[in-house]
């Protein structure tokens, strides 16, 4: 998977470019890792949308795959059953590295991943999928000219006891048969199967603070004009523990300027 991306690191903005326009319908590590180096080394002030131009995506498309890159790249080869998209589908998790790895352990599709996780959280399951709390990340997921990067199949329409009806996916995208009972995940994917002990190797330096980046601008774009002015009504005890966290924080920050 990622490993197998060109370890070639063009020096000119062209070769950048031609890298990525090779790489579109086959790759979108590739994109994202070339729409990452891009914005580092040749952007000067342009934007994900300008990238999206060069090589004919849209801005979304472009923003999509470079954080996933920048999120996921660096341990990527530590799953290698999953797909992109189940890397995507995780960037704006808090667990992700918890469900990507149960994922990894039962061969699981991003379909039944989500539904593990709602599981593990408490939710309903015959519920509609809740809304995330925000999102930096766009929805929209199709390349032009590439499949979806979805595992694929026919989805299952099952309905609820009040008549609702849940599209799903079974294991590995095949299609399920429409009088079978409904399940998230298939029932010998409730539990990992037994692996290696080993423990993992803790995340570096590198890895920490990408992901710590990640949160940051996340909660960045949470602070919209509406939520500024909802945070007065919060009760006291839910505001100063916010506050206190942002001025840790802000020391810590400081300090590494140092």
């Amino acid at each position: 998977m990622v490993q197998a991306i060109a370890a070639v690191r063009e020096d000119s903005e062209s070769a950048l470019i031609a890298r990525a326009q090779l790489a579109l319908s086959h790759c979108n590590w590739e994109v994202g890792e070339c729409a990452a180096l891009w914005t580092k080394r040749f952007a000067r002030g342009r934007t994900d949308a300008d990238f999206g131009i060069l090589v004919g995506l849209s801005a979304d498309q472009v923003y999509q795959r470079r954080r996933v890159w920048e999120t996921f790249g660096d341990v990527a080869e530590n799953y290698p059953a999953l797909k992109w998209s189940h890397f995507y589908s995780a960037l704006n998790w808090d667990d992700a590295a918890e469900c990507l790895q149960w994922a990894q352990d039962v061969q699981a599709g991003v379909a039944e991943m989500k539904a593990w996780r709602r599981a593990q959280r408490g939710e309903d399951l015959s519920e509609s999928v809740p809304e995330e709390p925000f999102s930096l990340a766009p929805a929209e997921l199709t390349l032009i000219g590439e499949a979806a990067p979805f595992d694929g199949g026919a989805p299952r329409i099952a309905s609820t006891s009040d008549g609702r009806q849940l599209a799903t996916l079974s294991a590995g995208g095949t299609p399920v048969n429409s009088e079978s009972s409904y399940a998230p995940f298939r029932e010998d994917a409730a539990t990992p199967a037994p692996r290696d002990d080993t423990p993992r190797p803790e995340p570096t330096t590198e890895q920490l603070v990408k992901r710590m980046t990640t949160a940051i601008e996340r909660c960045h774009g949470a602070m919209t004009p509406q939520f500024c002015r909802q945070f007065a009504k919060l009760p006291e005890k839910t505001r100063l523990r916010f506050l206190k966290s942002v001025e840790l924080l802000t020391a810590k920050s400081a300090a590494l300027s140092e």
